[in-house]
């Protein structure tokens, strides 16, 4: 179970350079979360592409209806005050605080391709890349020092 944003649904919904990543995530993770704000976000991704023309408005309908049935049973909305602590603790918008928040009280991350995101809440907010990929070696690794020779003691 994964929450994934607007952007994630866009690149397995429709055709563009993330769409081959975004069919191995959802093999991978099935059971996407999102909070009910995906349906507008989704729907003024349509309406770009629509105006763009690069797609018709039948297709993008098509589109709608068969990503709805999809997510509509796996919505789910974040506490409101958690939404506005994250706005104002790390100066995101509330339309991303609503994901982030999700994923925190989920307690699962968040998969976005928001390198913003990733640097505001790592471990949360996690690219489809280091989702599908992630370190083998979680070792921890302390910085390197700065070590030099002894000088010997003096005898007295």
């Amino acid at each position: 179970m994964i929450v994934v944003d607007s952007n994630i649904i866009a690149a397995r919904s429709l055709t563009s350079s993330l769409t081959p990543m975004a069919e191995r995530l959802e093999q991978k993770d099935p059971v996407w979360i999102v909070p009910v704000l995906w349906r507008y976000e989704f729907q003024n991704i349509l309406a770009t592409a629509i105006k763009a023309k690069q797609i018709s408005l039948e297709r993008a309908g098509e589109v709608w209806e068969r990503v709805c049935r999809i997510l509509v049973d796996n919505e789910s909305e974040p506490s409101p005050l958690k939404v506005l602590d994250l706005v104002a603790r790390f100066k995101i918008t509330a339309y991303d605080g609503q994901f982030i928040a999700l994923a925190m009280e989920m307690t699962v991350p968040c998969i976005t391709e928001d390198r913003v995101l990733r640097e505001r809440f790592p471990g949360t907010a996690v690219s489809m890349h280091d989702f599908m990929n992630p370190p083998t070696d979680r070792a921890i690794r302390e910085k390197s020092g700065k070590y030099r020779a002894r000088k010997p003691r003096l005898k007295n």
